[in-house]
């Protein structure tokens, strides 16, 4: 496939620079999450505060952590996970100066969930 998108070099600084930072935080948000789930004792995950609460369908107690990563939004490795979406799409150029949304399909699928 030959395409080349014109984009400006700045455009695939901010587009790269997009996909790292969606990366990192993808990554260290599930990270810390899995960590946590492993042992909410471990010295890289105890400094987190945590909220007790009860599932209302099941009444079973459970924990939230509303510091560290998930502090920031309830579902921050969403976050991470969109930005790098928008980023691939970027890269491919322009849909309006292109003509075509279908390599934008997964950022736009993934907002509206």
């Amino acid at each position: 496939v030959d395409h080349d998108p014109q984009l400006h070099p700045w455009a695939l600084i901010a587009t790269g620079a997009m996909g790292l930072a969606g990366y990192v935080v993808f990554r260290a948000s599930n990270s810390q999450k899995d960590a946590f789930r492993k042992d909410p004792r471990s010295c890289s995950v105890q400094h987190l505060k945590v909220l007790e609460v009860t599932n209302v369908q099941t009444g079973r107690p459970s924990k939230l952590l509303i510091s560290g990563w998930w502090g920031l939004a309830r579902k921050i490795n969403y976050t991470g996970d969109w930005c790098m979406g928008c980023a691939w799409s970027m890269a491919t150029g322009c849909p309006v100066r292109e003509g075509s949304l279908l390599t934008y399909f997964y950022p736009i699928y993934f907002a509206g969930l």
